[in-house]
């Protein structure tokens, strides 16, 4: 623990990162590590620099895929008091990384502003939200963000603003190493028009998506103008299983870890998914979960 002496407090070693992630899935980290400020932050970052040690941001865990055998890096999670804070000022709000997309939503709600109800039924955090533009057939995230604080690799502190930001499908340009916080542009509304709308993108969620199963989200991004979900359905994968992990029944672009599922069992499924889609429609799926 020589290497982050005076951060003890902050640090964990060989952490399991399955309790971590929506999967419950994967080994442990070697580190892992919750900075309270942003100062400290900093500090880890050029001890993992001086001493050569990986680093890897977690999210919510809502989109990711840990190996069995674990992580040999550094995980940072930003889930201390500084990093989870949404300021409002008007229709403007400034939300950190840490913070829960729920919480976001629903304090939107509560404050007569509009802009996020896309986020409904996304399980994850603003940072996250930001690197891969979260959202759906609802709207996406990048529309309602004005700009962004960023973190490099040595510890330099800046921002990006809407006309150099780049909002793309499950993708955005934000490249740094750390994304600190978003600022929003939102628009006034009656809290009861946007709660309306929020219980029917709820609803419609529900009803299409196995929403109380171990899962990641949508396994793959969708192909231009057609559904993942559409063509694992067509090629009759629905319900296909190895080992632990098996094709939804009720949205064939989720994986749902069983009783016994090991990641090797979802990355085994990914594979023969991909497989089968490319020999029925020649067609290439591109991941949308991550996998460390």
């Amino acid at each position: 623990m020589s290497i982050f002496s005076g951060l003890e407090e902050i640090v964990e070693t060989n952490y399991p990162l399955a309790k971590k992630t929506w999967y419950g899935l994967g080994g442990p980290a070697d580190y892992f590590i919750r900075p309270k400020t942003t100062k400290q932050l900093k500090t880890v970052v050029e001890r993992c620099r001086e001493n050569g040690i990986r680093i890897q941001v977690l999210g919510f865990g809502s989109n990711l895929l840990v190996s069995d055998e674990g992580v040999r890096a550094a995980v940072i999670k930003f889930d201390a008091e500084q990093f989870t804070q949404i300021h409002f000022d008007g229709q403007e709000v400034t939300a950190w990384a840490g913070a829960e997309l729920s919480k976001l939503v629903l304090t939107c709600v509560e404050k007569g502003l509009s802009g996020v109800e896309a986020l409904t039924g996304i399980p994850g955090s603003v940072g996250g939200a930001v690197k891969m533009n979260a959202g759906g057939k609802f709207g996406d995230f990048g529309a309602a963000v004005e700009s962004v604080t960023l973190m490099d690799i040595t510890g330099n502190i800046f921002e990006k603003s809407k006309p150099e930001l780049v909002f793309d499908y499950r993708q955005s340009n934000v490249t740094a190493r750390f994304i600190l916080s978003a600022h929003l542009k939102l628009n006034a509304a009656s809290p009861e028009q946007i709660m309306q709308t929020v219980k029917e993108i709820w609803i419609y969620k529900k009803n299409s998506q196995p929403l109380n199963t171990k899962n990641s989200g949508c396994i793959f991004k969708n192909p231009r103008g057609v559904s993942a979900g559409a063509l694992i359905d067509r090629a009759g994968l629905k319900g296909l299983q190895i080992g632990g992990a098996v094709v939804s029944e009720k949205h064939a672009n989720f994986i749902v870890a069983e009783n016994g599922c090991t990641s090797r069992d979802v990355l085994r499924l990914i594979e023969t998914v991909k497989q089968r889609v490319k020999e029925h429609f020649d067609l290439d799926l591109e991941l949308e979960i991550e996998i460390w």
